[in-house]
């Protein structure tokens, strides 16, 4: 496929609409591609939702975890294996046309333990595996232990790390809710155990922002362990949650990576 013509063209707006406890989608009549998108550590569906109004018609987005926005009545996830096993589930008569994975921060974690389980359950692999600021899976967690910290330290690391805007930190019924999953997730991902398994038979390509201080080119190249095809590293605007406020140019990116073969 090629990023030009109609299958360039941002698609314009596009609500998501919730298909399941697990999806929500911007259907597209002719989507030739559907893109699976799974948030970072605290984040929900609706990190995504300007999406599908920057990428081309031929693109749809799609994962909503349980305990954040409109599931926020049920437990964050505690076990890792129910989770990637839910989401597989979930996700399988979606991905019965060519998808890629894309998952931000620890998200891109979950894609890649998704996109092994798919494979090796149900035969179907995704296209790509594209990791938005995250490092490969075998390497150690970088930084600082945040599950345990007090609450006002951790919010001011996420905060400095650009995942919370200054407006909510005054919020307190917010901050009452977001703090519980934040914690719940940092936890499970910080305890996050990498078991070697083959590599994925497709290629992964990374997305870094170019002010992101957390994941340096290493992180990145390191992920050619883990696939059998090849690694591309792409630099878009903005630091390490660029996908919450994306550009039109740091879309035009993620497209190209989607739609050129």
């Amino acid at each position: 496929m090629s990023v030009t013509g109609t299958h360039g063209t941002p698609a314009g707006p596009a609500a998501f609409s919730a298909e399941s406890r697990w999806i929500r989608r911007a259907a597209r009549p002719s989507a030739a591609l559907r893109l699976v998108c799974l948030p970072f550590a605290g984040g929900g569906a609706s990190v995504f939702a300007g999406l599908p109004g920057l990428l081309p018609e031929s693109v749809e987005v799609a994962v909503q975890p349980p305990g954040r926005e409109d599931r926020s009545r049920e437990d964050a996830p505690g076990d890792l294996g129910a989770l990637v096993r839910a989401c597989a589930v979930a996700l399988r008569p979606y991905c019965t046309v060519p998808y890629v994975l894309y998952g931000h921060c620890a998200g891109a974690l979950l894609a890649y333990e998704v996109a092994q389980t798919m494979g090796e359950r149900f035969g179907l692999w995704p296209r790509m595996l594209v990791a938005g600021a995250q490092p490969a899976p075998h390497l150690p967690p970088s930084g600082p232990v945040l599950h345990g910290l007090p609450d006002a330290e951790l919010l001011g690391v996420v905060r400095a790390r650009g995942g919370i805007p200054d407006a909510l930190l005054d919020n307190p019924a917010f901050l009452e809710f977001l703090l519980p999953v934040l914690r719940a997730d940092f936890r499970l991902w910080e305890r996050y155990e990498y078991h070697p398994r083959p590599p994925l038979p497709v290629p992964v390509t990374t997305l870094r922002g170019r002010d992101d201080q957390l994941v340096g080119p290493q992180d990145a190249q390191a992920w050619r362990e883990h696939t059998s095809v090849g690694v591309s590293d792409r630099f878009v605007d903005g630091g390490h949650y660029f996908i919450k406020d994306m550009s039109l140019d740091a879309a035009r990116t993620l497209a190209e990576v989607l739609l050129t073969d």
